[in-house]
């Protein structure tokens, strides 16, 4: 048997073995995250999805065909609408409530999904083939796999929606079409049927072609699998001019850069679908609509003041939109409280920077500026919270944000006060220059604020 017929022989079966077979097993598990990841997405925003639905507005809902007429009604479906309309990938979100018969439930409010079909109100429905639903009034939940009743195939969350006492009076549940899941995977299989039809042909060719240096190449072939299906999808294979070890190396990095891609699609759609709760959330409240974008406004404009590279700025606008997200976690009666907080209530304040990071974590994109969220109430003086840094330890990103979230919070109306003026906001700043806020932060923005007045 002639060398090249061996190598021809013994390249096939290293490519079933290192290639075809880790490929499969990394596609596989890429299919299995993606799952995973869009339940955890899904699994959040069920939970945001309570906190925007006022229960004891809800309990006023009669379970009954004749509510659907009704103002609150209308009221709590455009919420679900529009809850509905931040993600593409969400077909529908209604309420649900018990009945006195055993795992028979009735639908309150519908958004409707995307074809029109909606759920009328007291319609009953039975939960016994759906094990997470039941366990939905006590904790949120997720569906494990895809679950099928009369409208289609679904992976649905759910979360429940509690009263001023604190009792949980309805859940609400979002579905996610198998269409939209069956969609990601199959760019996943494409890529791979790609990588091996790609892979066994070259195998045949190459053992005529090549003799000498395909070892090698076959090395950091293997090796590049190997980063890869430890996760690392931005591994690429060197290509050097071997032919068709150029070709299969350049089949492989697309591979690499499809499911990269998939991943950064499914991140942004997570990022986006956060941002919109985000300004949901702000808007409810007249006191802090609009804080988001100008503490972004301020910051950037600061960045640019201390020379941070332009670069750097959609990754800081990005974060300064979401720097509080975390008082999702806080109920609305501590945040709209008209008068001064009391220990207890302050002590629940101080946890929403790290409720943001563990929102916000599963955004890879977003970690390198992740302290921002968790730091930007750190002072100088190591009397901030939650981690009490000191003066140098403070990501100065992070004292940016601060600065600029305190100056429009004290220029702006609050349910305690009213807002004061420039000049005062920026006094305040100075007196607590080094103590409370950075004085290197502080004085770019008034040398800002003085050059725009």
């Amino acid at each position: 048997m002639s060398l090249r017929l061996k190598l021809g022989i013994n390249f096939i079966v290293l490519l079933i073995v290192f290639v075809v077979g880790p490929a499969y097993y990394m596609c596989q598990r890429a299919v299995f995250l993606q799952k995973e990841d869009l339940r955890s997405k899904i699994l959040d925003l069920a939970k945001l999805s309570s906190q925007l639905i006022d229960g004891d507005k809800h309990s006023q809902i009669e379970p009954r065909l004749q509510s659907q007429g009704t103002a609150l009604y209308k009221e709590i479906k455009a919420v679900l609408k529009q809850i509905r309309d931040t993600d593409p990938i969400v077909e529908s979100v209604y309420t649900m409530v018990k009945t006195n018969k055993k795992n028979i439930w009735m639908f309150v409010v519908d958004s409707g999904d995307r074809k029109g079909i909606t759920a009328y109100c007291g319609e009953r429905y039975d939960i016994s083939p759906f094990p997470q639903m039941q366990v939905a009034f006590q904790m949120p939940s997720v569906d494990k796999e895809l679950t099928v009743d009369k409208w289609g195939v679904w992976l649905s969350s759910y979360a429940p929606i509690y009263n001023r006492e604190g009792k949980a009076v309805t859940i609400v549940g979002l579905d996610v079409s198998a269409k939209s899941i069956q969609r990601m995977q199959s760019l996943l299989y494409k890529g791979l049927f790609t990588i091996c039809a790609v892979g066994i042909i070259f195998s045949l060719l190459v053992s005529w072609l090549l003799s000498k240096g395909v070892v090698r190449s076959l090395r950091d072939l293997i090796n590049s699998v190997k980063e890869v299906e430890r996760g690392n999808f931005r591994q690429k294979v060197k290509v050097r001019r071997d032919g068709e070890i150029q070709q299969l190396a350049s089949a492989f990095n697309k591979m690499t850069d499809s499911i990269q891609e998939t991943q950064s699609k499914l991140q942004r759609y997570y990022l986006e679908t956060i941002k919109a709760l985000a300004y949901t959330l702000e808007a409810k409240d007249p006191y802090t609509r609009g804080h988001a974008e100008r503490v972004r406004k301020y910051a950037v404009d600061i960045a640019r003041r201390l020379g941070f590279p332009e670069d750097n700025m959609e990754l800081l606008e990005d974060i300064c939109i979401l720097h509080d997200i975390g008082k999702i976690g806080i109920p609305e009666r501590i945040l709209t409280k008209p008068s001064s907080l009391n220990p207890e209530e302050w002590e629940i304040v101080k946890r929403h920077p790290a409720i943001g990071e563990e929102i916000l974590k599963p955004i890879e994109f977003l970690r390198p500026v992740l302290f921002v969220v968790s730091d930007h109430h750190e002072r100088p003086d190591g009397n901030g919270y939650p981690r009490g840094l000191k003066a140098d330890e403070i990501p100065l990103l992070a004292a940016i944000v601060s600065v600029s979230d305190a100056f429009d919070a004290m220029t702006s109306d609050r349910p305690y006060r009213k807002a004061f003026n420039k000049e005062q906001a920026i006094d305040i700043l100075q007196e607590n220059k080094g103590q409370q806020f950075n004085s290197e932060v502080v004085e770019a923005l008034v040398s800002l604020l003085k050059e725009q007045a």
